[in-house]
C-alpha cells in the first residue's frame, strides 16, 4: 500500500534534491528503492539514474535546473501528479488492470478539446479540422475521470489553441491529481496566465517555435517570434515548467542541426523540447516541405548529440523508435492515441482517421477497437524490425492504406484522405520511405542487438498476439 508518508518522503527528498550533495542524493535513492522497489527491472533503472546522478549527466543537470527554477506548487505538483500519480500509483493500477483485461494500456493520451486557433500557420498538421465549438466541458471532465479509473494521470492537450477553450483553466484545477503537458503558440501566455499556471502546478506548456526568427515568423505570423520569447520569460519568472516544440521542414533543418538553437532553448530555461517532422496533412498539405531523408537522418544524430552534451531532456517524435519500441499509437502498452474535437478517436495526431467517438463510448472501449488493434498487431511495420523507420505514415505507407482500407476508417476531414488516396502524395511517400530505408537500414544492422527486448514486447500489444519475429 502506496500511503501518504511514503509519498511525502519522495516529495521531500525530490524537491531537496535540486540542492543536494550527489552523494547525499545516491543515499536517499538507496534507503527509498530498499524500501519500495521490488521489481528487478525498476531496480535496474534506479541503478541507472544513480550512476547518472554520480557522472552528473545533462539529464541531471537538467532536472536541478529546474527544480531550482520551479514555484512551489509546481514542485508539489510534479513530484506528486507526474512521479508519484503517473510513474508509480498509475503504474500499478495499470499493470493490475492488464493482468484482469488480458491486454496491456497506454499510459498518456492526447487530447485536442478545440481546433479553433488564433494563428494560421503555414501547413498546419491540425489545420483541417472544422473550426467549431469543439468538445463540451462536461465530456472532458467525464473522459479524464474515466482516464484516471484506468490508471492514467498524465494528458497532452493540444489543438488548435488549447488556451482559447472556454474554461480550461478550470479543468486543471478539477484535476489537480492530474499532470498536463500543452502544445500551444505561446501568444496567450502573458503575466497574468503564467501566473495562474504557477499556482496550479500542474501544467507544462510545450510551446511551438520554428527555429530562428525568420523561420518562426514567415510559417507563423510576423512577430511570432517576440510573442514566443515572451512567453518564455513570463513562465520563468513564474517558476512554470516549460519547453519548446519544434516541426522540421526543408526550410529549417539546418537551425534544428546547430547548437545555436539548442543553447538558446536553454537559455530561455526550457526543460524539454519536442522535434517532429512536417508531414503532408492539415492546411493545405504540401509534399515540398518535407524535409529530405537526410535532413531527418541529421537530426537524429544532433538530438542523441545534444542528449550527452547539453542540460535539456528532447523527444524526437519520428527518430526515436529505438527507445520506445516503434510506433506508439494505437493505444499500445507505453503508447498513446489522439480524441480530436470532434470526439473522434485516432490512433495517433498525424493519423487522421477514425472507427469510434468518444461521445457514445467508455474509454476503454475505443482503446480495444478492431482499428487499433490491427495497428498493434503490424508491429514492427517493416521485414527487418528497423525502428528507425516506425512511423505507419511516412516511413511505412503501405501499412496504414491497408489497414484504413480494411475497416473503412474514416477521414476526419475531406483532405486526410490524401495520405491513402492521392497519387501524388502516395507516390511521394513511397519513394520517400524508400529512400530512408535506404539510409537507415544499414544503421540499424549494426544496432539491432542493443534491441532485442523488443522482440517479445511486440508479442504482446494485444492480449492474443503471438511473438513476432
Amino acid at each position: 500500500m502506496f500511503d501518504n508518508a511514503k509519498k511525502m518522503l519522495i516529495r521531500k527528498a525530490i524537491i531537496s534534491a535540486s540542492e543536494m550533495s550527489d552523494e547525499g542524493l545516491v543515499s536517499i535513492i538507496s534507503r527509498g528503492e530498499r524500501f519500495f522497489v521490488r521489481d528487478s527491472t525498476i531496480k535496474k533503472q534506479v541503478e541507472s539514474v544513480k550512476k547518472a546522478i554520480m557522472k552528473n549527466t545533462p539529464t541531471v543537470q537538467m532536472a536541478r535546473n529546474a527544480m531550482r527554477m520551479l514555484s512551489p506548487k509546481a514542485k508539489e505538483k510534479l513530484v506528486n501528479n507526474l512521479l508519484i500519480n503517473t510513474a508509480i500509483l498509475g503504474n500499478q493500477k495499470r499493470h493490475t488492470l492488464e493482468e484482469k483485461l488480458g491486454f496491456g494500456l497506454p499510459w498518456f493520451f492526447v487530447i485536442s478539446p478545440t481546433a479553433k486557433c488564433n494563428l494560421s500557420c503555414i501547413g498546419c498538421y491540425a489545420g483541417g479540422y472544422q473550426q467549431n465549438e469543439g468538445l463540451p466541458f462536461s465530456e472532458v471532465d467525464r473522459i479524464f475521470t474515466e482516464a484516471k479509473q484506468l490508471g492514467i494521470y498524465f494528458i497532452t492537450v493540444s489543438g488548435g489553441e488549447p488556451f482559447i477553450w472556454p474554461k480550461i483553466y478550470d479543468l486543471f484545477k478539477k484535476h489537480d491529481d492530474m499532470y498536463f503537458q500543452v502544445y500551444t503558440n505561446g501568444t496567450m501566455l502573458n503575466k497574468k496566465n503564467a501566473k495562474r499556471l504557477a499556482e496550479l502546478g500542474n501544467v507544462a506548456p510545450g510551446i511551438s517555435i520554428e527555429g530562428s526568427r525568420e523561420e518562426t515568423d514567415n510559417r507563423r505570423g510576423a512577430g511570432i517570434y517576440d510573442k514566443v520569447m515572451e512567453a518564455m520569460n513570463n513562465l520563468t519568472e513564474a517558476g512554470v515548467l516549460h519547453g519548446f516544440s519544434v516541426t522540421m521542414t526543408k526550410l529549417n533543418a539546418d537551425t534544428l542541426t546547430s547548437d545555436e538553437f539548442y543553447d538558446q532553448m536553454i537559455a530561455k530555461k526550457c526543460s524539454f523540447g519536442w522535434l517532429f517532422q512536417y508531414v503532408p496533412i492539415g492546411r493545405k498539405p504540401d509534399v515540398s516541405l518535407m524535409a529530405t531523408p537526410e535532413q531527418r537522418n541529421a537530426l537524429r544524430l544532433k538530438v542523441n548529440e545534444v542528449r550527452n552534451t547539453k542540460p535539456i531532456f528532447l523527444g524526437d517524435f519520428w527518430n526515436d523508435g529505438e527507445y520506445v519500441g516503434g510506433c506508439l499509437a494505437g493505444a499500445r502498452p507505453g503508447g498513446y492515441f489522439h480524441i480530436n474535437c470532434e470526439g473522434d478517436v485516432e490512433p495517433c495526431v498525424f493519423l487522421q482517421f477514425s472507427v469510434d467517438n468518444i461521445r457514445n463510448k467508455h474509454l476503454l472501449d475505443v482503446m480495444e477497437s478492431p482499428f487499433f488493434k490491427a495497428l498493434r498487431h503490424e508491429q514492427p511495420y517493416n521485414e527487418n524490425g528497423n525502428l528507425l523507420m516506425p512511423c505507419a505514415l511516412i516511413d511505412n505507407p503501405e501499412i496504414l492504406r491497408k489497414i484504413v482500407k480494411k475497416y473503412n476508417a474514416k477521414p476526419s476531414y475531406n483532405s486526410s484522405l490524401d495520405v491513402v488516396t492521392d497519387k501524388e502524395v502516395t507516390a511521394f511517400l513511397d519513394r520517400y520511405s524508400r529512400d530512408f530505408k535506404n539510409i537507415t537500414d544499414p544503421v540499424w544492422e549494426e544496432m539491432k542487438g542493443r534491441h532485442k527486448h523488443w522482440k517479445e514486447y511486440w508479442g504482446k500489444l494485444t492480449g492474443e498476439d503471438e511473438k513476432k519475429e
